[in-house]
């Protein structure tokens, strides 16, 4: 629906464009409304919060102004502004969960941080330097060494011989090992 149908139509008869404006529309809003506040709101209040939407709508909707194009603007910005405030007001009701001392000594990880970003900072490193080897080279070592795949399986993926994807990939793990140690990596 556009601004002008809906002016003409609120002229001939408030109620009735109200009620056509609903129908169209009611499901635009639930979708947005609900996509806010399903996390902290019953269905019921989201239910309202659409009934509060409209109500706004039908309040604010100024049919003096010269506005033309279609009216979803209007109404998707009155339903993401409803749903944003009774999202805020949510949150500051909700109460926060506190965790004493003696419960965080007993929540422990065996997991070492720092070791597992290290091991992930190589592994990146690794892959950006078999990417800079170029194709069809670094497609044979990722399905050679990442995914076991055989010299004529890789053969068929990079319409290679086996034994030219064998001398590739003997010569372009050469070619990395040397990247590598350039990076400071030892294999």
């Amino acid at each position: 629906m556009t601004h002008e149908e809906f002016r003409s139509r609120i002229r001939v008869s408030s109620e009735t464009a109200h009620k056509e404006l609903f129908e169209e529309y009611c499901n635009y809003v639930y979708t947005i409304v609900y996509n806010r506040l399903r996390s902290c709101m019953s269905r019921a209040d989201i239910e309202e919060c659409v009934c509060d939407v409209f109500a706004d709508v039908y309040i604010y909707y100024d049919d003096s102004k010269d506005i033309t194009g279609d009216i979803s603007g209007f109404i998707g910005t009155i339903a993401r502004r409803k749903a944003g405030e009774l999202y805020k007001r949510s949150a500051l009701r909700t109460e926060s969960i506190t965790i004493d001392d003696e419960e965080i000594s007993g929540i422990g990880s065996d997991q070492n941080i720092v070791e597992e970003a290290e091991k992930n900072e190589c592994r990146r490193m690794i892959l950006d330097n078999i990417r800079a080897l170029g194709e069809p080279d670094s497609t044979i070592i990722i399905q050679k060494y990442y995914y076991g795949c055989s010299a004529k399986e890789i053969a068929d993926m990079v319409s290679l011989t086996p034994e030219n994807v064998r001398v590739r990939s003997g010569r372009a793990v050469k070619r990395l090992r040397e990247m590598l140690e350039k990076a400071g990596i030892s294999l």
